[in-house]
């Protein structure tokens, strides 16, 4: 299934200029943008559960053990 989005113009201008200076075109920037995003989003939510793992201070200790283990 196909979508149309609207591009805004800031957005436009950027990945004109990408594509100018690379050669690419603009659907490998848009792909190249957006799995940049995931995998910075992807990050966030990984620190972020291991946050929430530190904050638990027996399960912290389980998971050093058991890197201790594996390592």
């Amino acid at each position: 299934m196909s979508h149309l989005v609207k591009i805004p113009t800031r957005s436009k201008k950027i990945i004109q200029e990408i594509v100018q200076e690379t050669g690419e075109s603009q659907m490998a920037i848009i792909e190249h943008a957006l799995l940049a995003y995931y995998r910075e989003w992807r990050m966030g939510k990984i620190n972020e559960a291991y946050a929430k793992l530190r904050e638990d201070k027996q399960a912290w200790k389980e998971e050093l053990e058991e890197r201790s283990i594996l390592g």
